[in-house]
């Protein structure tokens, strides 16, 4: 008898990884952006900064000085973006204009997940909560936990949000008012997902958000492998 225990449990195994090889998203797939490296205006912008003044945009620097924080909150210190602009004579008030992280070596705001097979996706957080702005700009000390999604289908693109565009007074709050949240997306085949933050200024962003997407099985597969498993049970018992 435990044989026959033996048997049924290796066809179970046997079964559950063909389904997951049918399809490598079957379990899910743990995705992270980083909340300034893949923050931008949309998924795949290249990463830039520019200082924006009187609608005329002049480049930040090619190496990072080490930007941690404005002028108003640190005055004369080094490191400061207003320091920055004031060597660089830029004239005027100006502003910050950003897209992912341009002293990273990831250039490319987002992440994709592309070619994907025909089905339904479904796209549930898993932890983490970002910050818009880590020192100066109102509101301070504020988490979201805001996932932007992108899809594909041939020329055809399609936007949605999973989490909420609330903000929280700690990472924890802002990661648990959205956790049990699922988004459910159906592609056609050879479509593609992208994921970022949006933001038009990325470089003073912190934290980042995790999340899993995974491909919810067809009834129809189900029902297949149900049959299969009986009918091998019963030969296996006689």
């Amino acid at each position: 008898m435990l044989s026959i225990y033996k048997r049924i449990l290796v066809i179970l195994i046997f079964a559950f990884l063909s389904l997951g090889l049918t399809n490598g998203l079957a379990y899910g797939t743990l995705i992270n952006l980083d909340a300034r490296e893949d923050a931008g205006l949309y998924p795949g912008q290249p990463a830039y900064l520019n200082f924006l003044s009187n609608g005329i945009e002049y480049p930040g620097p090619a190496t990072d000085p080490g930007w941690t924080h404005y002028t108003p909150d640190f005055p004369g210190d080094p490191r400061s973006v207003d320091t920055y602009a004031y060597n660089a004579s830029i004239p005027g008030s100006w502003v910050l204009q950003s897209a992912g992280n341009v002293w990273s070596s990831d250039k490319v705001v987002g992440e994709s997940l592309t070619a994907l097979p025909a089905g339904t996706y479904r796209i549930s957080p898993a932890s983490g909560a970002f910050m818009y702005s880590f020192s100066d700009n109102p509101p301070y000390n504020r988490f979201w936990w805001e996932l932007q999604i992108e899809v594909k289908e041939g020329s055809t693109e399609s936007y949605y949000m999973l989490g909420s565009y609330d903000s929280q007074d700690s990472a924890s709050a802002a990661f648990d008012a959205v956790k049990n949240e699922d988004i459910y997306i159906s592609i056609a085949q050879g479509g593609s997902l992208s994921f970022w933050i949006w933001d038009w200024n990325s470089i003073d962003n912190s934290g980042s958000l995790a999340f899993n997407v995974a491909v919810v099985p067809e009834p129809s597969t189900f029902l297949l492998l149900t049959m299969g498993l009986a009918f091998l049970i019963r030969r296996i018992r006689s």
